[in-house]
């Protein structure tokens, strides 16, 4: 056995003191990390903004600057939370540039973002909305959109600076939206761009029952995004972002004559806090509908040359004739004035206008200028066989978008102008608004040539 003395006493007890003096030393570094928000000091906004900008800087250090901010000045937001949305904000800044400076702003320019803000739909808001600080960022570099970059802190009732957890979770939430919607676009799957168009708000809830008029808009728009949108979603530009609103410009997207042209893309929150989506396309007025059709058949073509007898062959006699105004004197054949003028030839619910040359009823020529239908089952203008029988659904599956341009489809060719125009009916002619569209009360095609 091994015997016990004085000095295994001895050691034991300075075993004992030794532990005693370590625990504490520690308790207090442990209880300073653990309360080390709370011994944090109050930061003021320009120190609120460095350490944003910090983090955005280096988004790897990004948990040792939001460690700087006290609890109470981050509103309850966890790392992640903050980690999340300085990444969103880092997505403003353009690839390759930094920042050099920041600006807390005041004065007009404040009070007039400050005013987009309060204009927004998000009217729940509007106090902490009126309690926001802008922040300007200057970089190394230019967007292409030419546009400042900003983010925003609050303040407290007593003026205090934080950064709201509301705020940021909203700021979020658009971009992760934003995100799921391009996506969706470039992977072109019916279907989930049919669900995206039932979730956004800014479709007419009435759509919402007419499947084929939202899978019309879908392939539309899939086909836009495959042809027109020559950016992938990686090189659009996030212009702003902030608790109201979100904006993306597409740098380079086709238009009608191949050249390309830069295109914004808005996501909004609504009264209801929804998410809208302002990404509308015109729908072009198609050459085959450039044409007056009559008992289903192709008749006349809007803007070709027309005289009396030609309709007399097609529809009989007309029921008036009258003409306009002389609009044109042209001199021809040495010392002859000849006048040019509208002539208005009117049959049993509908009429057409011709431009040209008027001696009487029966001897007149010029060119197809207008085409006006107001009611008859005869009479419908293009291939689909429009007409005052159609419903604002009929000309959706044609023209998918023509809700964006209150149901005005246009087309300019060869310097012609072409327009298939309407007037829908009023509420009180129609028992079927809600079933199958709006009817049309008149559906007209006109033609005006290029000076």
């Amino acid at each position: 056995m091994v015997k016990t003395g004085k000095n295994e006493s001895f050691s034991s007890l300075r075993r004992r003191v030794a532990l005693v003096l370590l625990v504490c030393f520690l308790l207090p570094i442990l209880g300073a990390c653990h309360n080390k928000v709370f011994k944090v000091k109050e930061v003021g906004e320009s120190e609120l903004a460095r350490l944003i900008v910090a983090s955005m800087i280096d988004i790897d250090s990004a948990e040792s600057f939001f460690y700087k901010i006290p609890e109470e000045q981050r509103d309850d937001m966890s790392f992640s939370e903050y980690y999340e949305y300085v990444t969103v904000l880092k997505h403003m800044l353009p690839k390759g540039n930094n920042i050099l400076s920041f600006d807390i702003i005041s004065g007009s320019e404040k009070e007039e973002l400050i005013n987009q803000l309060l204009n927004s739909g998000s009217s729940n808001l509007k106090e902490l909305f009126a309690n926001c600080v802008p922040v300007k960022l200057e970089i190394d570099g230019e967007r292409l959109s030419k546009t400042p970059v900003y983010f925003y802190l609050q303040r407290r009732d007593n003026g205090k600076p934080y950064l709201s957890r509301i705020w940021a979770r909203r700021c979020m939430d658009i971009y992760a939206f934003s995100e799921h919607y391009f996506t969706a676009y470039q992977k072109g799957t019916v279907t989930d761009i049919v669900s995206l168009l039932k979730s956004n708000a800014s479709v007419d809830e009435s759509l919402l029952q007419a499947p084929e008029v939202l899978s019309a808009k879908a392939e539309e728009m899939i086909r836009f995004y495959a042809s027109n949108v020559k950016t992938e979603f990686d090189g659009y530009e996030l212009c702003s972002v902030d608790a109201a609103n979100l904006l993306f410009m597409q740098p380079e997207v086709f238009d009608t004559t191949l050249h390309t042209k830069s295109r914004f893309v808005r996501f909004s929150y609504n009264a209801n806090d929804q998410i809208s989506v302002d990404d509308s396309i015109t729908s072009e007025l198609k050459t085959a509908d450039l044409y007056l059709y009559y008992n289903g058949r192709r008749a006349l073509r809007i803007g070709d040359t027309a005289n009396a007898g030609q309709l007399a062959a097609l529809f009989g006699l007309p029921i008036s004739v009258s003409y306009g105004p002389v609009i044109k004197t042209e001199k021809r054949w040495g010392t002859e004035e000849v006048e040019y003028r509208n002539i208005f030839v009117r049959y049993k619910g509908f009429s057409i206008t011709v431009y040209g040359r008027y001696n009487d009823e029966t001897d007149w020529e010029g060119n197809f200028v207008h085409f006006r239908i107001w009611n008859s089952k005869r009479v419908s203008i293009g291939a689909e066989l429009l007409s005052t029988q159609s419903t604002t659904w009929d000309m959706l599956k044609r023209y998918p978008f023509a809700d964006m341009t209150d149901y005005d489809v246009r087309m300019t060719l060869d310097n012609e102008h072409y327009a298939l125009l309407t007037e829908l009916a009023e509420p009180e002619e129609s028992e079927e608004q809600t079933e199958n569209g709006i009817p049309f009360s008149e559906i007209m095609l006109s033609w005006e040539r290029s000076n």
